[in-house]
């Protein structure tokens, strides 16, 4: 097997166009993130937020779909891991952690999304939001790492995950949204810039866009939970799980099938 050592002496050393239009485009983002905090009053749960459109319990079990439409988490968490214990392409040792962290978080997920709609309330919804941050956060490091730098990925790992994590705590002692909101979608914003702006270090990137594809779709079923009611069995809301589920495989996939922008024929 090629050595991560061996893969980063021979890569094609790859960073954002000259012009740094990509790391300028993100500072913006991040500043418009910044201020729309500051000024946007602060925002509560929404107590109908709990009241699902399928609400039926079979088999003792309530709310039986919205429970139920989480197990593809755990598939995917089990594909991921059988993906990279392949040994997919990486630069270096920090991506194949942050990817496991992906993998851990999808697991994370399907209990904790199941917890909170076997009883959801806004106690339980603490446990579906939280592994939600780190698996946002991961990707995002990740990304700024094959975009812009692998260094700067790497350093921003672990403060974006506590940020993730801090945005939680924050609603649940403030009552608060805003932060989480922030963290949950800068990085719906940031990812398509860095993939315009930036050049890849890997070839086969599709999947990322894919996972984006159908995560906007699963936010759009989440939204209109009670309206596709009419078109979907239980409405939005587990078809959202369901999307969002596909979104990570996509991205799994999509790193199964990568390579490197050049060939690597030293082997360790």
């Amino acid at each position: 097997m090629t050595s991560e050592v061996g893969i980063r002496a021979l890569a094609r050393p790859r960073t954002c166009a000259p012009n740094k239009t990509g790391p300028a485009a993100l500072l913006v983002l991040l500043a418009i993130t910044l201020c729309g905090l500051l000024w946007v009053p602060p925002v509560h749960q929404d107590p109908a937020y709990h009241l699902f459109t399928d609400q039926r319990g079979w088999f003792g079990i309530p709310n039986l779909w919205n429970v139920l439409s989480n197990l593809p988490f755990l598939a995917v968490a089990a594909a991921g891991a059988w993906i990279l214990l392949r040994g997919p392409v990486f630069l270096v040792g920090w991506e194949r952690a942050a990817h496991w962290l992906v993998t851990l978080g999808a697991a994370a997920v399907a209990l904790g999304s199941g917890y909170y709609h076997w009883a959801p309330d806004s106690t339980t919804l603490f446990w579906d939001r939280l592994p939600m941050t780190v698996v946002f956060m991961s990707l995002l490091a990740i990304t700024l790492g094959e975009r812009i730098s692998l260094r700067v990925g790497g350093l921003l790992l672990l403060p974006l995950i506590a940020l993730g994590v801090f945005s939680v705590l924050s609603w649940r002692l403030t009552g608060d949204l805003r932060l989480y909101g922030a963290v949950q979608f800068f990085p719906i914003l940031a990812l398509p810039l860095l993939l315009i702006l930036c050049p890849a270090r890997y070839i086969g990137q599709r999947g990322t866009w894919w996972m984006i594809a159908l995560y906007i779709l699963a936010k759009i079923l989440e939204l209109n939970d009670g309206a596709l009611a009419a078109y979907l069995p239980g409405g939005g809301h587990p078809w959202k799980h369901l999307a969002a589920a596909l979104a990570l495989l996509a991205y799994f996939v999509g790193v199964a099938q990568r390579r490197l922008d050049e060939p690597v024929t030293q082997s360790a």
